[in-house]
């Protein structure tokens, strides 16, 4: 509210606020129907907006930030796109389009048991990929030491720390064969951590998932999205953009 009343433009032309949140929607977007991380499955969306004078809309995180990175590429019409952020996120666009799903569960890919019976998960499971490719899940495994620290030494070859890159990146890499064996398309990376990511890991995982004969022969494409960690914000903003464009 204090952005957009300093804004220098009429605050009568704001189309509206866009809200990204960490929980999954209900069908009519009315309540936040799975809220573990936010500790409030069951929220009214109009307890988020009722102080808010403008038009409002609601998504999941991570579908506003798949939104966000295909906003620009029109050419682009099937991909899976990982949110890198604190918490793991994703999203499938189908036909140009984030996909919800009949229930708005669609593309929840974090929650993919990636290790049976793995580390515990806060969604109640087992070895599901957010325990093992999160932001948070690499700060766990650094001992205290930065991201920026952390991807030096990696660069740097240092034995231990290039072990625990390449364990996350082995284990996104059988993330997004298990996706593609339902879903062949683009992969787009996104998120906090996208900036630490070089064309070598980007290389690393496609020899991963290609590895397998069956798999040999596939086109997978993986880019780092445009947007970094701010995707979801600036994701949740623009069905505003794209009605004003509509409406011209």
């Amino acid at each position: 509210m204090r952005f957009a009343n300093h804004v220098e433009s009429n605050p009568d032309r704001i189309s509206g606020v866009g809200i990204a949140i960490q929980g999954i929607l209900s069908p009519d977007r009315s309540k936040i129907q799975y809220g573990k991380l936010l500790q409030h499955t069951g929220l009214n969306t109009a307890d988020l907006t009722r102080y808010i004078p403008y038009p409002c809309f609601t998504e999941h995180d991570s579908k506003a930030a798949a939104f966000a990175e295909i906003w620009n590429q029109p050419q682009l019409s099937d991909a899976v796109v990982f949110l890198l952020n604190k918490n793991l996120g994703s999203a499938l666009v189908i036909h140009g389009e984030v996909h919800q799903g009949k229930s708005m569960h669609s593309g929840t890919i974090e929650h993919m048991c990636i290790v049976p019976d793995g580390k515990p998960c806060y969604c109640g499971g087992k070895g599901c990929l957010e325990t093992y490719c999160s932001a948070e899940s690499l700060q766990n495994q650094i001992q205290g030491n930065s991201f920026e620290a952390f991807f030096q030494s990696v660069r740097e070859h240092d034995p231990s720390s290039n072990a625990i890159w390449e364990a996350y990146l082995s284990k996104m890499a059988a993330a997004i064969r298990n996706v593609n064996t339902v879903m062949d398309s683009d992969v787009i990376l996104s998120g906090f951590l996208v900036p630490y990511l070089t064309t070598e890991d980007l290389e690393f995982l496609k020899q991963k998932i290609t590895s397998l004969p069956f798999f040999a022969e596939r086109d997978i494409h993986i880019q780092l999205g445009k947007h970094g960690e701010f995707a979801p914000a600036i994701g949740a903003a623009l069905p505003f953009v794209r009605r004003t464009i509509d409406e011209i």
